[in-house]
């Protein structure tokens, strides 16, 4: 249920987000399934970040329990349903079909306006830039969402409650989320012109993901591209022709390949984001717009820097900056954005472990917090950030990855051990703390045998200039 209180009283809504997660996730599996053993497109997806998207989704679950007053994760409900509540300008039936309609579209029409000052306001962009961070484009990368965007948005979603009752808006506002998950995938291709017209489709969102400079800043609509057609921001994707002429004589013989002038989607952010830490995804922008107010002396610089675009830089005449500047992407490019692999076990182990996260964070939420309390749910919720942050290190091959991870390991063993002697109905009623404490000791084990223990990781620490784990 989406609840929330409105100062007198609670208020609840179905959470038809939550019901779809099951869907997402099949979805998920289903086009890795495709597009790696049918269509041979390795390249669409990598573990790390196929992990570090989901890592960044679950994130966003667990800081929203973290988070110590509730009315702060239903921020972008509470406000319209209140206005509604009491200050709507008339009574609106939540079967009206006409109100549906309306919601619909002003939905997505406040949606497209924000969408646009996420990109286009530099402190916004601060709030929407985790989104973008991913080189690859596939379902795992709609899960890659900020916990700041909600606490900006939900101001320009205030007026449609002057005129929409609490049910359709809720309603509406979900659906508008969901919709776009299907449309962050390279499986589909343009569909029937009428649809491409009219909706937001695969094909326009790769666009909007792109980081080609003809490709920045456009099709920032969520369920209508019809917006993007009427305020300017609309761009087709180029569709790739590929003419291969050969030229045969009787000693030679010469293929000339050409290509039209059109630009396949190249994804990510210009300035590449290297991190896999969840927590640095999230405010790494703001600390970047604090360094660069640093570079300016006057007040009009400063704000500047602040409110008009990312890309703006002191000299340059368009708020958005000096698009011109920025290189167009090439395939030599691509390849030098790829990491390194981590070896096949350790990829093996962060997979498992990601899974059980993931496990651990989304029943918890939706199915134990009666049987073992909001306390111990809350410390649970802390237990899987930590552990999102210390798969992030391992992935980066950070110096504390495995000193971090082992206290994460042994944190898990100690306290279920407490929490069991204090209150033995948990261990009769949940076994599978049992199963995860013998799991964890044999990871923690696993990591030694490939001396990978805190010792061992110190150690090589201080002998180290570079700082790095050797994980391969």
């Amino acid at each position: 249920m989406v609840e929330f209180t409105l100062l007198e009283d609670d208020v609840y809504f179905h959470d038809y987000i939550a019901d779809f997660i099951p869907l997402f996730v099949l979805s998920i599996l289903l086009e890795f399934i495709i597009n790696v053993f049918f269509k041979k497109k390795k390249n669409y997806h990598s573990l790390s970040d196929s992990l570090n998207s989901i890592g960044t989704g679950i994130s966003t679950v667990v800081l929203e329990r973290i988070v110590p007053f509730t009315i702060l994760s239903s921020i972008e409900f509470v406000g319209a349903v209140y206005i509604y509540k009491h200050y709507r300008f008339f009574d609106v039936s939540e079967s009206s079909i006409l109100a549906w309609i309306i919601c619909l579209l002003a939905v997505d029409f406040v949606y497209y306006w924000f969408h646009r000052f996420a990109h286009e306001i530099n402190f916004m962009w601060a709030t929407h830039v985790t989104h973008h961070s991913s080189d690859k484009y596939n379902l795992t990368t709609a899960l890659r969402q900020s916990i700041f965007q909600m606490y900006f948005s939900w101001v320009l979603f205030l007026p449609i409650g002057f005129f929409i009752p609490p049910g359709i808006y809720v309603f509406h506002k979900q659906f508008n989320t969901i919709n776009q998950f299907w449309i962050h995938t390279q499986l589909i291709g343009k569909l029937a012109w009428p649809i491409e017209f009219i909706m937001n489709t695969p094909s326009h969102h790769r666009v909007h993901h792109g980081r080609n400079p003809k490709y920045l800043d456009k099709n920032y609509a969520g369920t209508l591209i019809i917006w993007d057609r009427l305020f300017g921001t609309f761009q087709e994707e180029d569709t790739i022709t590929t003419t291969t002429t050969t030229t045969t004589t009787t000693t030679t013989t010469t293929t000339t390949t050409t290509t039209d002038d059109k630009q396949r989607v190249f994804y990510g952010l210009v300035h590449q984001f290297e991190s896999s830490d969840p927590t640095w995804s999230q405010v790494h922008h703001w600390f970047e717009i604090y360094e660069k107010q640093k570079q300016y002396h006057t007040i009009k610089e400063k704000l500047k820097s602040i409110f008009y675009g990312p890309g703006w830089k002191k000299g340059d005449t368009n708020r958005m900056g000096d698009l011109s500047s920025i290189p167009i992407p090439t395939e030599k490019d691509e390849q030098l954005r790829i990491k390194a692999s981590l070896s096949t076990s350790l990829n093996i182990y962060l997979f498992i472990h990601y899974f059980l996260a993931s496990f651990l964070a989304l029943s918890l939420r939706s199915l134990f917090e009666d049987k073992i309390g909001s306390a111990n749910v809350t410390c649970s919720f802390i237990f899987v950030y930590i552990g999102l942050t210390s798969f992030g290190a391992i992935f980066d091959r950070k110096w504390y990855a495995m000193i971090l991870e082992h206290c994460r390991l042994w944190s898990f063993i100690i306290y279920t051990l407490y929490l069991e002697s204090t209150n033995p109905i948990i261990s009769r009623q949940f076994q599978i703390i049992s199963l995860l404490r013998y799991i964890y000791f044999i990871s923690s084990l696993f990591l030694i045998l490939k001396k990978l223990s805190p010792l061992s990781t110190l150690s090589n620490y201080l002998k180290s200039s570079k700082k790095l784990l050797k994980l391969d």
